[in-house]
């Protein structure tokens, strides 16, 4: 049973994220609005973290972080990213980053490429440096905005987020930005089984459970299923740093990448079954708080699709409260 505020915003803050990354519009906007229900706390949190899921999910997108102080600002930009084909070089070049900086030198592989991951880790000992840099690079358009909105955010989050949006920042001003790449609606329906994973109670406690049974040391199945299913997308740009990450994750945890699916497909059935219940549950009690709140959520809806809709003219209207909107996080 869930006894607490604090487990029942894990799985929710949880199922947000996935249901981002499969592209679960719907859900993404109904869990926006309970958590939004919740506390200011919340709606702090989900300012923060929104901006994190897009530069970690689709960090193109980093140029369109445009907010206002109304709560539908935010939730606008979670549903750009849920729309989108996931971009996750700056993912996969942060963490690669992050990990060095904490003596994992195996995240270099001899390539002309490690100087990338290099310079990222270096932003990370010396961020003021690399902030400055940034700032006088000759930048189009779309990259200053994405630098700026970077610099916005260049403090949120836990510090490997910190890594990613400074990748994100360091790839928009070094390459070109790949364009945005529309996604339709996922056909399936959404596995509220996924929303339970190791940041969850009820997850952790599952993929100890599972990883007894089948004799499996936990970080395998942990990566493993995240690999598969928590990080599963509605559809990718092919991300050559995000590929890296997790080939390097892979050997970390003492598993051949090539031979993954040989773990995984046994274990599968078992977690989905050890989780049925808490699926059920999760998904009845969104469903209820839907029914229950349905002007709520169809009000933001018309929000978000409205502030989507005139993005450029709000864009234009709302760049002179980014100073003000970083000091009131409503």
């Amino acid at each position: 049973m869930i006894k607490s505020r604090s487990d029942i915003e894990a799985r929710y803050r949880s199922l947000l994220q996935k249901a981002v990354r499969r592209g679960h519009a719907d859900i993404v906007l109904t869990t926006s609005a309970l958590l939004e229900s919740l506390s200011s706390k919340e709606k702090n949190w989900y300012r923060t973290r929104t901006a994190i899921i897009t530069f970690e999910e689709c960090w193109p997108l980093g140029s369109e972080l445009i907010f206002n102080r109304k709560f539908h600002s935010k939730v606008a930009a979670l549903i750009k990213v849920t729309r989108s084909a996931k971009s996750r070089d700056a993912a996969g070049l942060g963490y690669l980053a992050s990990a060095l900086i904490e003596g994992d030198t195996s995240v270099l592989n001899g390539t002309s490429d490690d100087k990338h991951v290099k310079i990222i880790a270096d932003a990370i000992k010396r961020p003021g440096d690399f902030w400055q840099w940034i700032a006088t690079r000759k930048k189009s358009d779309e990259q200053a905005a994405l630098a700026a909105n970077a610099m916005r955010f260049k403090h949120e989050g836990m510090p490997r987020d910190r890594a990613v949006i400074q990748a994100a920042a360091y790839l928009a001003v070094v390459e070109n930005i790949p364009s945005r790449q529309p996604q339709s609606s996922p056909d399936q329906a959404f596995p509220y089984w996924v929303a339970f994973d190791k940041h969850t109670p009820e997850g952790k406690l599952v993929l100890r459970d599972v990883a007894r049974d089948l004799h499996i040391p936990p970080p395998q199945l942990e990566w493993t299923c995240f690999y598969f299913e928590g990080a599963k997308t509605n559809g990718e740009i092919p991300s050559k740093w995000w590929d890296r990450n997790c080939r390097r994750h892979f050997k970390k945890v003492g598993l051949p990448i090539e031979e993954a699916h040989l773990l995984w497909e046994p274990a599968k059935p078992q977690m989905i079954e050890a989780l049925a219940d808490y699926s059920r549950s999760l998904h009845k009690e969104l469903y209820r708080w839907k029914l229950s709140n349905l002007k709520q959520v169809e009000a933001l809806k018309r929000q978000v699709e409205l502030f989507i809709e005139h993005f450029e003219e709000v864009h234009r209207d709302q760049m002179e409260l980014f100073d003000e909107d970083h000091l009131d996080n409503s």
